[in-house]
């Protein structure tokens, strides 16, 4: 890529060579190079490291939200339930007319038989209730809402994690944007630094302005370079924003990340495997709630009030009473769906047992491919930091001759942008030494 575009630079300086030839027959001066473009400043009301971006995800995001609410819900739920086994009491009004029309004879034409109505139904009851005998449809209720908690709350974890995780890969990803911007504008600021010195050597003429111009126009080519960088950081910063809710838009750089402290593999405790703990649980739960729904139920019934056929106040003042008894229903035959309800739950429980099995095979892989690509990124950061030491010596070498002459204007910016490519290149393959290792890190919750 880098000969390509000094290949470019050739070019457009012989066509340019032929204006600058003209221009110096003139006296005109060199072309004049404008001021630096600013670096990213660092302002202290907006977050710039990563575990501030975290904080403010968490604090904002909608789902962590709605996951403890939904915590709090099953908390109540548990409280409903203790409420319903509780002594239930309601009111019962009945006002249920039957009228007869009879003929003539005295014989009824229309109307319900007497024995079945009775005139009618007139009523006003209270009515208490209590289960009774329940003890294992209770326990079992229990210990399914129980269980619909620890899934919540591992679904925070997990959701959590998830958030970790995408915050930090475009906090990496940001600030891989943000050292490219550093990096081009310092190399901008170092054929700055140059442009002096090669004018006076070409007013003193050593080297011919068409060599300068070549210079020139590189320097103008990674103006452009400065400013796409720094439009592509600013675009990996919002969405870096965008995804923890920031309301910013400064352009600010970025802390320096740190290194996680490498951890082992986290095993059937993770938060990843634990739902399928919980889901095996949750799958003897499902057992026990269909024996419960075939137990026989059991309540206590107590009413008094005010019951009469006829709607009369005497007749109403002459029916209050009151009444116990049990309610007890028993099932006796629907059809073996029990048995289809077990064989569900089996089904459900062989498909849990292949996604943790496949599950525990892939997050071993994974967490040795992560250690690999580690030390692979380690071995490569060291060679590349051996080569950047040889490039700075050549660098300074190519300095000193520059000021006499021996050494071609298009040589020495050659030196200087493989340099800045090193540094670079050391810098992103330490940004991906991060990346793998919080990955890693994730694979130890």
């Amino acid at each position: 890529m880098v000969l390509s575009v000094f290949r470019w630079l050739a070019v457009g300086a012989l066509a340019l060579g032929l204006g600058a030839g003209a221009a110096r027959a003139q006296g005109a001066p060199p072309p004049t190079l404008g001021p630096l473009p600013a670096a990213a400043p660092t302002e202290p009301g907006s977050p710039r490291a990563l575990p501030d971006f975290l904080d403010v995800a968490y604090a904002q995001s909608p789902l962590l939200g709605d996951l403890r609410n939904q915590v709090l819900q099953n908390r109540l739920d548990s409280l409903r339930r203790k409420a319903q086994n509780g002594v239930q009491v309601a009111g019962i009004g009945a006002a249920v007319a039957s009228p007869s029309i009879t003929n003539s004879s005295g014989e009824q034409v229309v109307g319900y038989d007497q024995a079945v109505s009775n005139g009618g139904n007139y009523a006003t009851l209270a009515q208490a209730t209590k289960p009774v005998l329940n003890r294992f449809q209770l326990q079992t209720d229990y210990r399914i809402l129980g269980n619909q908690g620890l899934v919540l709350r591992n679904t925070g974890r997990l959701s959590t994690l998830d958030l970790r995780r995408s915050v930090t890969d475009q906090f990496l990803t940001a600030y891989a944007a943000q050292l490219q911007f550093d990096f081009s504008r310092a190399l901008l600021g170092q054929l700055r630094q140059q442009d002096q010195q090669l004018r006076q050597l070409v007013n003193a003429g050593v080297f011919k302005q068409t060599q300068y111009l070549s210079f020139y126009l590189s320097v103008r080519t990674q103006e452009v370079t400065v400013e796409q960088n720094r439009l592509g950081y600013r675009r990996e910063l919002g969405t870096l924003r965008y995804l923890c809710g920031v309301a910013d838009t400064a352009l600010v750089a970025l802390a320096v990340p740190g290194a996680p402290v490498r951890r082992p593999l986290a095993g059937l405790a993770s938060i990843t495997q634990r739902q399928y703990t919980l889901d095996s649980l949750r799958y003897q739960l499902d057992r026990q709630a269909v024996d419960a729904s075939y137990r026989p139920k059991l309540s206590a019934v107590l009413d008094a009030g005010v019951q009469s056929s006829q709607p009369g106040l005497l007749a109403l003042g002459h029916s209050t009473g009151l009444g116990a008894g049990f309610l007890l229903a028993l099932p006796i035959f629907d059809g073996h769906q029990r048995q289809l309800q077990y064989q569900r739950i089996d089904l459900g429980e062989r498909s849990r047992r292949g996604y943790r099995q496949f599950l525990t095979v892939q997050r071993q892989q994974q967490y040795d491919q992560l250690g690999a690509l580690i030390r692979a990124s380690e071995a490569l950061a060291a060679r590349i930091r051996e080569q950047l030491r040889i490039a700075e010596a050549l660098v300074g070498a190519a300095r000193q001759q520059l000021a006499t002459g021996d050494v071609m204007i298009l040589d020495y910016l050659n030196l200087v942008t493989s340099y800045r490519t090193l540094q670079f290149s050391l810098t992103q393959a330490e940004t991906d030494r991060l990346r793998s290792q919080y990955a890693l890190d994730y694979l130890a919750e």
